[in-house]
């Protein structure tokens, strides 16, 4: 709307207003240029501005489009007068950002009835072209002539300007707060809940616009732009300890800053609502708080709930996500109903849906209708730690030999690789109570190494270290280990065997020796110590000659086997004796028969248990009618003594003699 129509005034009286700004063509004024023409009468060309574009009011916003178009006419004259046309000259335009635009060239002739209007020019508002928030177009005509004028004369200039000046809309935001000032009710424990809408209403493009809510922190918000007309919508709640009012408050600054010479720093805009609150509640308890589950176990907990002593609800409900088998669906409960039951949750893996390993919240809603009103809702939880069990305990060496009379030694490791804490930790070993233990606990991962050992053990021993501990759920928790001690008891079993006796001027005798492992351990370093060999002279007689035979230990040699090549044996070998008439007889004796079997290990030279080994020894005498011997010396007794090593490094000796076989007796001739 141009501002000759917003103003109601009449274009003729514009003009006669205007005409100083506009240069009127007027013959009988100070106005006109020449002459008055000849044939008309004094006249005028009237411009004016139309606007489209702008709201009823004649106002605008920032981001609207105005169209500016401008008009060209000639008023009527009264009655008599006869008007003059003008035509030709050029249409400016210049709009609120300063641009300027021709819109007309070429005027065509204007009469009076016949108008000119020129094209239309398309203008995007800005609020930064704004002064106090007024925007103004100017339009200027100028080089208009008359052909009514007669030639020869001074045809007179037509000129003139107008200005248009459009308002933009204030700037203003808006904020709604529903529930509005009815308010609304809500229970003790329950939250109030409010939407929110901030609009900007005005003209401007703001920013930096923020919600404040000092009774409800969550309905707090910033948006760093709002263009004209946008609108942010939210909910937000408080839970309220009482009755009180909620009031938010939006405050926005103008995009750009204020506009120059305008009334606005900021604006700002505040709604409320009333929130009543009732002390009817709705409760539930799971318990217990805290508990710890072994993994394999189930965690149990007692449900309560309880109804409020005012009001009965409608469609009460349990609901426990992570524990589905303590959900309930009540129904219907009257006011001061108790509801108590108990249900579990697996912490059994195996098992769909169970608690995990570690830390795990259970939570319980319970929810309740107040027929019309609302729904009151209520939440608790407890806390289940699912832990993974691993004691250990360990006892080395787990088999072991040692020699009657020996101490056992052993080495006990005891570890935690569960995910827990065990207390109370006592190992116990009966058998050997010099390994018996105490620590007060066990972090997960720590390990616990001590030594011990058992007393002087004479048998075989059977050994079970125990360790038990208390886990964070207070039951017991237990492992244990075995492990055996095996008395070595070494032994030989020596034998004499008379195989023949050739009685002549000689005695010969062949005598059959064994020695037979019949103990619990392999033996090495084997030999048999035989006395006498068959020397039974006086010490001052000397055998006769030639009749020494292989095997008699002749005065003054050594029998094969008892020192090879004359070197002298260690003298704690008891295979080294060098007594007179002592024979060695070894595996490498020329005696030895046989008897060595090699083992697994295809080892030779060990006398394994239950093997036999032989040899074959031939001993000489003198018969007694050729020899006067003494009373007590008419029969000889042969003494064998078995020797060996134990796999511990023990010397095994067993002696054997012939009167276990009976006696030998030499025979005795007189003539």
């Amino acid at each position: 709307m141009s501002l000759i129509q917003r103003n109601a005034v009449p274009l003729f009286i514009l003009l006669a207003v205007v005409a100083v700004g506009v240069g009127v063509l007027l013959s009988r004024s100070p106005f006109a240029f020449g002459e008055e023409p000849v044939g008309c009468n004094v006249s005028t060309v009237g411009i004016s501005i139309l606007t489209t574009g702008t709201d009823a009011s004649g106002n605008t916003n920032h981001g609207d489009t105005i169209n500016y178009q401008v008009i060209l006419s000639i008023p009527e004259l009264p009655e008599g007068d006869v008007a003059c046309n003008y035509g030709g000259g050029a249409l400016t335009v210049t709009l609120p950002d300063g641009s300027e635009q021709v819109v007309a060239e070429t005027i065509p002739t204007i009469e009076v009835g016949s108008p000119f209007t020129a094209p239309s020019v398309a203008y995007v508002v800005n609020q930064s072209h704004a002064t106090n928030m007024e925007l103004t177009a100017n339009a200027s005509y100028s080089g208009g002539t008359s052909d009514s004028v007669p030639a020869g004369q001074v045809k007179p200039e037509a000129r003139g300007s107008i200005s248009n000046t459009v308002r933009l809309n204030p700037p203003s935001i808006d904020i709604e707060m529903k529930p509005d000032e009815e308010g609304q009710l809500v229970y003790l424990g329950q939250p109030a809940t409010f939407d929110i809408t901030v609009t900007n209403t005005g003209g401007f493009a703001l920013s930096n616009a923020s919600v404040v809510d000092d009774g409800a922190e969550d309905c707090v918000r910033e948006f760093p732009t709002l263009a004209v007309g946008a609108m942010e919508s939210y909910r937000c709640s408080v839970q309220p300890g009482n009755n009180f009012i909620n009031e938010a408050t939006v405050i926005a600054d103008v995009v750009g800053g204020v506009p120059e010479d305008s009334e606005f720093s900021q604006v700002r805009d505040s709604d409320s609502s009333e929130v009543q609150v009732e002390t009817v509640l709705i409760e539930i308890d799971i318990e217990p708080d805290l508990q710890r589950v072994r993994i394999g176990n189930e965690a149990s907990f007692d449900v309560t709930v309880r109804i409020p002593g005012t009001t009965g609800l409608e469609v009460v409900t349990v609901s426990v996500p992570s524990a589905p088998d303590c959900s309930r669906d009540f129904g219907s409960l009257e006011a001061g109903a108790v509801q108590q039951y108990s249900c579990t949750a697996s912490a059994d893996p195996e098992v769909e849906g169970s608690l995990p390993q570690g830390t795990s919240t259970i939570v319980a809603n319970v929810s309740g209708e107040v027929t019309g009103l609302a729904t009151l809702t209520h939440t608790d939880q407890a806390v289940v730690e699912v832990f993974a069990l691993d004691l250990f305990i360990t006892i080395t060496p787990s088999e072991q030999t040692i020699s009657a009379g020996d101490y056992a030694p052993f080495e006990i490791v005891v570890g935690n690789f569960g995910d827990t804490i065990l207390s109370d930790v006592v190992v116990t070993n009966a058998a050997v109570p010099e390994c018996d233990n105490f620590f007060d606990q066990l972090e997960p991962g720590e390990e616990q190494t001590y030594n011990c050992e058992s007393g002087a053990l004479t048998e075989d021993l059977a050994v079970t270290a125990s360790v038990t501990a208390t886990a964070p759920d207070g039951g017991p928790v237990s492992a244990s280990a075995e492990a055996s001690v095996t008395i070595l008891r070494p032994s030989t079993a020596l034998g004499l065997e008379e195989i023949s006796t050739s009685v002549l001027r000689l005695v010969v005798q062949t005598l059959k020796v064994t020695e037979t492992n019949d103990g619990d351990s392999p033996l090495t370093n084997i030999c048999v110590e035989l006395d006498p060999t068959g020397l039974i002279l006086p010490l001052a007689a000397e055998p006769m000659e030639g009749e020494a035979m292989e095997g008699e230990a002749m005065e003054g040699e050594a029998t094969e086997g008892e020192g090879m090549e004359g070197e002298a044996m260690e003298a704690n070998d008891p295979c080294a004796s060098t007594e007179p008439g002592v024979m060695i007889l070894t595996k490498d004796s020329v005696e030895y028969v046989g008897g060595d079997f090699a083992n697994e290990a295809g080892e030779l030279g060990i006398m394994e248990v239950g093997e036999t080994w032989e040899w074959r020894v031939v001993t000489v005498g003198i018969a007694g009618d050729y020899v006067g011997l003494a009373a007590d010396a008419l029969n000889m007794n042969f003494v064998a003594i078995g020797h060996g090593t134990d796999q511990l490094g023990g010397d095994v000796t067993f002696p054997g003699d012939a009167e276990e076989l009976g006696e030998i007796a030499i025979p005795i001739v007189t003539r």
